[in-house]
C-alpha cells in the first residue's frame, strides 16, 4: 500500500497521540477474528436513558474504546481515535420478564463488531424489559481483552450508581483529539478484497462456524472434596479451584469437544498485569499470554482429576514468573508488546482441532471490585474468540458455573 507525503506526516505526527499502533502480535492474531462478548441482565431500577448517558461517560475515560481500525503500511493496523467510535445501541422495551424469553433470540438482536478497517470495534446494545435491562457487550480483541472489558464494566457499573471507581491506566488510553469517521483517509481504510488472505480466511471461517454451549454447576463441597482426595494421593497435589474443575471438565468433555485428535492442547490465559512489574493492574489493552499443557487421550482416560489438575498447576507455575514475563513482553510507548518469535518457537502454533482453551473469570464474585451481583445483575454467557473452550464464571451465592463451549452439539 503505498501512502502520500501527506498521509504519513499526519500518521507520524499523531503516533501515541490519537493513533495508537497493534502490536506485532496483535496484528498477526486478531485481525478477522470474532469479537468478545458479554450478556447479562441489569436489575437495577435504572433508565435505559441513564444507563446510556452513563455508558457515554465511562467511555471518554476508556476512550480506547472510541476507536475504529485503520491500516497504516500493508497488513500492519492501529487504532485511531474517533469521535464516533463505540456504537449505543438502545432498542425499543420488551412487555415481559427475563424468564419469559428465549435469552438466545435476544443475544441475536444485539450489534456484533467486526475486527475490520474502518469498523466500530466497540458496541452495547441495551434491551429494556420488565424486571430490567438485557444488555449486550460486543469489543474486538484489537482494543483489549477479557480483564479490560470487565474493568470497562466495573467502571460504568459504579458511574451509573454514583459510586467512586478506579481510573484506568494511562499506559495504552489515547492522548490526543478525536476525529470523526468520515474524515478518516479512504487510502487506510481499505476494503475487505484488499486484505490479506489470511484476514479474509479468518472472517470467512467465523462466519461459517457455528458453536455450541453447556453448563457445569461445581459447589465448594465439591471443590472441597477433590482437593482431599488431591492430598490423599499425593502429599504435594496443592491444587486450586480452577485447576480442579479444568481437570475435570477435560476428562468429561474433552472427547466430545475435540473428538478428532489423539491429544489435546490445554491453554490457560495468564495476566501479564498480575506479573510483569512495568505493567499496571488498571491497564487496558490485550495484556495476556497462554501456558500450555499437552495430554493424549489415552492420559486423560487414565489419569485421577487430581493429577491432571496437578499437571496443570506445574505448567502454570512455570510461566508465571516474573523473569518469563520480561522475556516474552514489555511495555513501550503504545502498549504491551509481545515477543511473536518466542511464542512461535517455544509454543505451539493454535489449533481448533487439538486446542481448549480454559478461561478463569471467577473474580466476578465481588460486587465492591466487579459489577456482579444479585442485586445488580447477571451474567449470562461470555462468548470469546476460541471455538472450544472453558470459561469459568463465580456467582454471587458462591455457585461456580462453567460455560463449555464446543464446535458440536452436546446431545
Amino acid at each position: 500500500m503505498e501512502l502520500n507525503k501527506t498521509t504519513l506526516e499526519y500518521l507520524e505526527d499523531h503516533y501515541g497521540k490519537s493513533i495508537l499502533p497493534l502490536s506485532k502480535f496483535e496484528n498477526e492474531y486478531f485481525m478477522g477474528t470474532s469479537p468478545i462478548e458479554v450478556f447479562f441482565l441489569y436489575k437495577k431500577n435504572n433508565s435505559i436513558f441513564t444507563m446510556k448517558e452513563s455508558l457515554l461517560k465511562t467511555i471518554e475515560y476508556y476512550n480506547l474504546y472510541s476507536s475504529r481500525l485503520i491500516m497504516t503500511e500493508d497488513n500492519k493496523f492501529a487504532l485511531l481515535y474517533c469521535a464516533d467510535g463505540a456504537i449505543a445501541n438502545p432498542l425499543p422495551p420488551v412487555d415481559a420478564t427475563f424468564d419469559s424469553l428465549n435469552v438466545d433470540d435476544l443475544m441475536k438482536r444485539i450489534h456484533h463488531v467486526k475486527t475490520l478497517p474502518g469498523e466500530s470495534l466497540f458496541a452495547v446494545t441495551g434491551i429494556p424489559l420488565k424486571d430490567g435491562i438485557f444488555t449486550g457487550i460486543s469489543m474486538s480483541h484489537a482494543v483489549g481483552d477479557g480483564i479490560s472489558i470487565l474493568l470497562f464494566l466495573y467502571a460504568w457499573m459504579c458511574i451509573a450508581e454514583g459510586k467512586e471507581f478506579l481510573r484506568p491506566s494511562g499506559q495504552r488510553l489515547f492522548k490526543g483529539l478525536p476525529v470523526r469517521s468520515n474524515k478518516i483517509d479512504k487510502s487506510l481504510t481499505p476494503s475487505f478484497s484488499e486484505l490479506r488472505k489470511g484476514i479474509q480466511n479468518q472472517v470467512n471461517n467465523v462466519n461459517t462456524i457455528k458453536t455450541y454451549t453447556t453448563y457445569e454447576t461445581f459447589s465448594d463441597q465439591f471443590l472441597n472434596e477433590m482437593k482431599n482426595l488431591a492430598k490423599s494421593e499425593n502429599k504435594k497435589y496443592m491444587i486450586s479451584n480452577h485447576q480442579v474443575m479444568t481437570a475435570f471438565l477435560l476428562k468429561k468433555y474433552g472427547d466430545h469437544i475435540l473428538p478428532n485428535t489423539d491429544k489435546i492442547v490445554l491453554r490457560s490465559p495468564i495476566n501479564l498485569r498480575d506479573i510483569h512489574p512495568d505493567i499496571e493492574p488498571m491497564y487496558i489493552g490485550s495484556a495476556n499470554f497462554n501456558s500450555f499443557t499437552e495430554f493424549s487421550k489415552d492420559d486423560l482416560y487414565q489419569m485421577s482429576v487430581p493429577e491432571i489438575a496437578y499437571c496443570l498447576k506445574e505448567s502454570m507455575v512455570n510461566m508465571r514468573s516474573e523473569s518469563y514475563a520480561r522475556k516474552i513482553a514489555h511495555l513501550s510507548a503504545y502498549g504491551v508488546e509481545i515477543d511473536t518469535n518466542i511464542l512461535k518457537n517455544e509454543h505451539p502454533h493454535y489449533s481448533i482441532e487439538t486446542n481448549i482453551v480454559s478461561s478463569n473469570m471467577t473474580h466476578l464474585n465481588d460486587l465492591e471490585s466487579m459489577f456482579v451481583g444479585p442485586g445488580t445483575g447477571t451474567v449470562l454467557h461470555i462468548g470469546l474468540v476460541i471455538q472450544t473452550g472453558f470459561t469459568m464464571l463465580k456467582e454471587k451465592n458462591g455457585r461456580i458455573i462453567a460455560q463449555i463451549t464446543s464446535r458440536y452439539p452436546f446431545n
